[in-house]
């Protein structure tokens, strides 16, 4: 802890020439103020009392050499985790070995901390500005009907749990904020928020813990906002939803629970068994679903690991929709009963642990997963969960199957279908 409340995760790494930092203030997902958090970093990146507006603060990322700060808005489970995500030319390659990262904190701690605001609160020309681009985005999920459909089972499957809240909440709650209201909820949000900070580079933890106590000093401190996730295990006959929009190709998803998330210990097996059910190329879905009966255009399975659920997405022929859904089922009752040949158990294996070396070699998945544990209340690393990968066998891989049951299918046929 380098100040109240706010955490740093310090990465030394002479593996990249680049380094990066991520701030997330970490919130409670709620429907009130979802799409506020959302649209918050956004507005902040117009501009500060030090680069009041656009072109000053890219005009000052050229000079660090081209370094980059965005935006981040994430979503774990039912915790929101909103603020910015930069990447720089380490010091070390840098002319005369100038001073990027203290510059780049620096730069970070003004955005945060001191916005360029009109009448004592956000620039309303900023926030309206922003407001429409986070609305375009929104209304822009449903032109990609694959998310779209997976982001309708999670509103149905999830319905009354906060996980049902999308990540950049809804268009309405955006178009209800103004200058005024989002300055108050973001003043409230940066005293009332646990902050955590993720530094991967070559810099000393030391040097880089006091450079962010400097650039954070005036960081308004209270008690911080409680989070978590429930884990919701849902009894009883599967529901049912349908929808119908002018498409040709026919979507069906399948939602689960999981019965563990990644905080249990079970969770390598679980995700073993995702991998042979529907995580690869290797998968039985792909395989038998989709290349020997081709009865989906894909099949995948996927996991959310903070949330405890697992979810299908396929799409199919209007006419395939009871085959393919039996099939599925099929598939993953063939995983309960333990038959997994060894091809496809090793291969999903190899699969996992080509992911996870990929992801030790991402700065930005290594920046996300360490915000997972955190979350979480896990140590560990990405090279831990490998040797726990290394030692899951067929049979709990099978038992992760059994543990799991189907809560929701949902399914989108064409208007005339």
């Amino acid at each position: 802890m380098i100040l109240p409340d706010v955490y740093l995760t310090a990465v030394r790494s002479d593996k990249f020439k680049t380094g990066c930092l991520s701030v997330s203030l970490l919130r409670p997902l709620r429907r009130e103020e979802a799409s506020a958090n959302a649209l918050i970093p956004s507005v902040l990146l117009r501009g500060c009392e030090k680069y009041p507006n656009m072109k000053s603060i890219s005009e000052f990322l050229d000079e660090l050499y081209g370094a980059s700060i965005g935006t981040l808005v994430r979503k774990k489970g039912e915790v929101q985790c909103t603020g910015f995500y930069a990447d720089f030319l380490e010091d070390d390659f840098a002319w005369g070995k100038e001073n990027v990262l203290e510059r780049l904190i620096d730069a970070v701690g003004e955005l945060l901390l001191r916005p360029v605001r009109e009448n004592g609160v956000f620039v309303p020309a900023f926030v309206e500005g922003e407001k429409q681009n986070l609305i375009n985005t929104i209304e822009a999920r449903i032109n990609d009907k694959r998310s779209y459909v997976l982001s309708q089972l999670v509103r149905t499957m999830c319905s009354g749990e906060a996980y049902a809240i999308p990540r950049l909440g809804d268009t309405e709650d955006v178009e209800k904020l103004d200058a005024a209201g989002l300055y108050e909820h973001f003043r409230h949000i940066l005293t009332h928020s646990r902050l955590e900070i993720f530094y991967l580079g070559r810099a000393d933890e030391e040097r880089v813990t006091e450079l962010l106590r400097m650039a954070l000093r005036d960081l308004p401190r209270g008690k911080a906002d409680a989070f978590g996730t429930e884990v919701t295990l849902r009894p009883g006959k599967p529901r049912e939803a349908k929808e119908r929009l002018d498409v040709t190709q026919g979507k069906l998803a399948l939602g689960y629970r999981l019965g563990c998330t990644a905080a249990d210990g079970t969770y390598p097996a679980a995700l073993l068994m995702n991998a042979v059910f529907g995580g690869g190329v290797t998968s039985k879905l792909f395989l038998n679903v989709r290349e020997k009966l081709s009865l989906c255009y894909y099949a995948n399975s996927s996991l959310e690991k903070f949330k405890g659920v697992m979810v299908v997405s396929s799409g199919v022929e209007f006419a395939d929709f009871e085959a393919a859904r039996a099939e599925i089922l099929r598939q993953l009752d063939d995983c309960r009963a333990g038959k997994i040949t060894d091809e496809e158990f090793e291969s999903a294996r190899t699969f996992l642990l080509s992911s996870l070396k990929a992801g030790m070699d991402s700065p930005g998945r290594l920046d996300d997963f360490s915000l997972g544990q955190i979350i979480l209340g896990r140590d560990g690393t990405m090279a831990d969960l490998a040797e726990r990968l290394k030692t899951v066998t067929r049979e709990q891989a099978a038992e992760a199957a059994r543990r799991v049951s189907l809560d929701t299918v949902y399914t989108l046929r064409g208007v005339e279908a």
